[in-house]
């Protein structure tokens, strides 16, 4: 091996040595990173080069700390690779009473972005533990002092010892006052005790007399007759009472409603009234109607288009439920049918609105009031309910024919005399 080739390895093993001892000792690294500058308020003892520590895992080092515009900031070198989203919290803490500190990384949310190389952000001011502990030795000294010195807390310890013995001899006054009256009520005690189990003993001695059939409770018991009438009686009482529920089940069910419509034609001028009751037996799906429609006296002139006849019967059966009533029968004298529909009865304030008509009088023709009618008689409309007596509505009357536009008021109210008295009456005819 030649000078030159000894040269050379001597020259690449001494390169090699300054390389490792340039990691080792001087602190290079070869691993990427990128800096993110957190703003302290104080970072008393946090040493350069310390670690920066995620969930406990070391991603990186202190690599610079400097004053920006009166704030600390500590330049944390992460190592790339480690990404740590917006939101992350940094702190200065320590690794125990007497260790060294390092800074401590909770990571953000992941959902948000990550920062960037440079980027700068507010770490958490909390109080070192060092510092911590200083004050807790204060204020214990503070204590101590009161104590010793008799201070403020001393002077109140010496007053609230004052009190206790004050309460312990008022206590002990208050046990020597009592003493005769705890030794008289320990006497009534023991006296209650012995009547006690006197009563106890006759009362052992009552239920051995039930047992052997003596007496008119033995009696009851012991004998098989008598306990057969009892067992009859109480049946036929809850036979009773289960009848007496459904009568009056069936009675509060059964409702009955004064029901008053007044129509007014304002282009005739003319005005109707009717007025019926509907009964709602107990069914809970059917009810009658029962009443006079255009009330008024038959002998009054009538106006030119005055086309009502007065005081016709209205008689129908019909079926109900939630959003739909259908009737059926004798419509303003004539045979008919009538339909209220409520299509928003699960909706607030929507569920005031039903849309009625009618349909009667097929086959009519006939002259009213010098006026030929021979179609049949149709009418409807819409009500709104104010409250649950009270109805306004506006309708199209006797389309086919005249197709006058009337306004509307109904008053319903429910009678309970009257739905009693038919209550009554149903539970009669069932009989």
């Amino acid at each position: 091996m030649n000078a030159e080739t000894k040269l050379g390895i001597f020259t690449v093993l001494g390169l090699a040595v300054f390389g490792f001892s340039l990691y080792f000792l001087g602190g290079l690294s070869i691993t990427r990173t990128y800096d993110l500058n957190v703003k302290f308020a104080d970072v008393s003892g946090l040493p350069v080069k310390a670690p920066v520590k995620l969930s406990g895992v070391e991603v990186g080092k202190v690599k610079n700390i400097k004053i920006e515009n009166g704030d600390v900031i500590v330049v944390a070198e992460i190592n790339q690779g480690i990404d740590l989203h917006r939101g992350a919290q940094f702190s200065v803490v320590m690794t125990g009473i007497i260790g060294s500190k390092y800074v401590k990384v909770v990571q953000g949310d992941l959902n948000a972005p990550v920062y960037k190389n440079g980027d700068y952000l507010n770490g958490l001011n909390e109080l070192p533990l060092d510092v911590m502990m200083t004050q807790t030795m204060t204020s214990i000294k503070e204590f101590v002092d009161s104590v010793n010195n008799q201070g403020a807390f001393g002077a109140r310890l010496n007053d609230t010892m004052a009190e206790v013995r004050q309460l312990s001899a008022n206590l002990n006054q208050m046990v020597a006052t009592l003493r005769p009256y705890m030794t008289r009520t320990m006497q009534n005690l023991d006296s209650a005790s012995l009547r006690l189990n006197d009563l106890m003993a006759k009362a052992d001695a009552l239920i051995t007399s039930i047992n052997e059939g003596e007496g008119v409770i033995g009696s009851l018991i012991k004998d098989p007759q008598m306990q057969q009438e009892v067992k009859e009686s109480v049946t036929d009482l809850k036979d009773t009472m289960a009848e007496v529920k459904t009568f009056v089940g069936k009675m509060s069910r059964f409702q009955v409603y004064w029901d008053f419509d007044y129509f007014y034609r304002p282009e005739s001028h003319v005005s109707s009234s009717d007025l019926a009751l509907e009964i709602f037996p107990s069914s809970g799906y059917t009810f009658y109607r029962v009443g006079m429609a255009n009330l008024g006296n038959e002998d009054d002139r009538l106006g030119s288009k005055d086309y009502l006849e007065r005081n016709k019967f209205d008689v129908r059966l019909g079926l109900y439920n939630e959003w739909a009533k259908f009737s059926a029968g004798l419509i303003r004298g004539a045979g008919g049918v009538a339909l209220e529909l409520t299509p928003f009865y699960r909706t607030d304030f929507l569920n005031r609105f039903t849309f009625a008509g009618e349909f009667s009088d097929w086959g009519r023709d006939r002259t009213i009031n010098g006026r030929d009618f021979n179609k049949a008689n149709l009418s409807y409309g819409v009500d709104f309910r104010f409250n649950r007596y009270f109805t306004v509505g506006a309708w199209a009357r006797d389309v086919l024919e005249t197709n006058e536009f009337a306004l509307k008021a109904n008053v319903s109210f429910n009678d309970q005399d009257i739905s009693s008295f038919f209550g009554l009456a149903a539970m009669a005819g069932s009989r």
